[in-house]
């Protein structure tokens, strides 16, 4: 089939959006902090800091004015504590990640310093010091700015408050407030269809690079690694083309899979109970064969990197290969709808994905993890609806158009923080946070307003362009 000519794409919406969007532009440990009866959690000291109760202005370890200018996002998930900040350091702005611990050699005990996820943080807190310099360094050696916390600072009767972890509300909340809903949707939709317009000038790149077939394995199998493992899965499906999986036996086809994933080498078969042990020599039986021949991807230069912390057990990523295997073993019903538009079905589609099964994943969530009394859906309902989002409608959206009308009924079904996020930012309270999350296009329409310009601002929201920009849309 032909590459449609995206350039000719009738989406008026989304240039609507587009021309709008250029013209603007936990922890467990304690600490008991004097006068203070008891002592407090982590959390309880970054909800101190979060609520502004340190103040905004400090002086670093090394003698340099700190002033925070945007406090950013209260991470509640792995990774550094607050995200999306803006410290001026010595009047020179910085945009990045902050860090809070209770004790400043907290940083490598948790070995924050090798790992990646931290590389973006730019200033480090701490309350507690040992007498000796003490220096934050990144994986990349790059020092980070240190700023010891007072607790003679705290204003009296300064209590935490665990409910700031939303993000805080924003000037555009009046204007949208008194916009009608007829034109809030209207910014919605638009916002949701330059986001899928995106989604699909990306996707069909892929498929004039690699082919369709292949951008189609890639895309689904990003899908499956959810937020935390879309690259690894993504770099896998590179090095096992679909191609060369489906000349190979079931059994050969998954065991390269887990083999190449590095699953089979990081599990010791000791370790595994009786039940997992018959799957694992099945995986072994084939692998040994192939092993030789993977080998380069197997060296700690090019291993996968998979992120497991912090990660659902219905999420972890063995349990997400094993549902990319029974994707594979039902191909040509799964590749079909999107390999010839012709041949769409969204309710078929949804029926094949949600129907795939595997003797051993149905009922278990990793190697080492004990059987579940029920099977358990491979792919669920919520993440059939990423794959549609993600990868049907923008794949072949521009071959008919008339899909648009089918995505905009596509119900909301999964709960996404990053949208409570803009939903608190743009809403509020407001009733209309409620009315505006229900479908899908809603939320890919806050999600592309909040990156747009929320996570593009480093004011806190003072010179934020979007609010005063509203009444010019029409």
């Amino acid at each position: 089939m032909a590459n449609p000519d995206l350039s000719a794409l009738n989406l008026p919406l989304a240039a609507r959006y587009t021309r709008f969007r250029e013209s603007v532009y936990m922890g467990l440990e304690e600490i008991t902090l004097p006068g203070y009866s008891q002592p407090m959690s982590e959390l309880d000291l970054q909800s101190l800091w979060f609520g502004g109760s340190f103040g905004s202005q400090f002086t670093s370890v090394d003698g340099k004015a700190v002033r925070i200018v945007d406090f950013g996002i209260w991470n509640s998930s792995a990774g550094p504590d607050f995200t999306g900040c803006t410290v001026e350091v010595g009047g020179q702005k910085l945009r990045g990640d902050i860090e809070l611990d209770p004790d400043a050699r907290d940083w490598e005990r948790h070995a924050h310093g090798a790992n990646q996820d931290y590389t973006k943080v730019v200033l480090h807190l701490f309350m507690d010091a040992p007498l000796e310099r003490f220096f934050t360094r990144n994986c990349e050696h790059r020092e980070i700015v240190q700023v010891q916390l007072n607790p003679a600072s705290l204003p009296d009767q300064a209590k935490p408050n665990l409910g700031l972890a939303a993000a805080r509300l924003g000037r555009c909340h009046a204007p949208l407030r008194e916009m009608e809903t007829e034109r809030v949707q209207s910014l919605l939709e638009s916002a949701a269809q330059h986001r899928l317009e995106k989604k699909s000038l990306r996707l069909h790149r892929c498929v004039a690079a690699h082919g369709r077939e292949q951008a189609v394995y890639q895309a689904l199998a990003q899908a499956l690694g959810y937020r935390n493992n879309q690259q690894p899965f993504n770099i896998l499906a590179q090095r096992l083309p679909v191609k060369r999986l489906q000349k190979l036996p079931p059994a050969e086809r998954e065991s390269l899979l887990f083999g190449v994933s590095g699953f089979l080498e990081s599990v010791r078969y000791e370790d595994t109970l009786p039940e997992t042990r018959a799957y694992l020599r099945e995986l072994w039986e084939s692998w040994w064969k192939q092993r030789d021949a993977s080998q380069r991807w197997l060296l700690p230069q090019q291993a996968l990197r998979w992120k497991l912390a912090a990660i659902r057990p219905g999420n972890h990523p063995q349990r997400r290969l094993g549902a990319l295997a029974a994707m594979l073993k039902q191909w040509p019903q799964v590749s079909a709808p999107l390999l010839d538009a012709g041949r769409w079905s969204q309710e078929g589609w949804r029926e094949t994905l949600l129907s795939l099964k595997h003797d051993f994943w149905s009922t278990h969530y990793t190697l080492l993890a004990e059987g579940a009394a029920k099977p358990l859906a491979l792919i669920g309902e919520t993440r059939v609806q990423e794959m549609l989002a993600n990868v049907a409608y923008p794949l072949l959206m521009p071959e008919r158009t008339r899909l648009w009308a089918e995505y905009l009924e596509l119900p909301a079904l999964l709960d996404n923080q990053k949208v409570r996020r803009a939903v608190q930012r743009l809403f509020g309270d407001s009733p209309q946070g409620t009315e505006f999350q229900k479908k899908l296009h809603h939320h890919q329409g806050l999600l592309q307003i909040y990156e747009d310009f929320c996570l593009q601002d480093d004011s806190a929201c003072a010179d934020c362009p979007f609010p005063e920009r509203l009444k010019d849309w029409s």
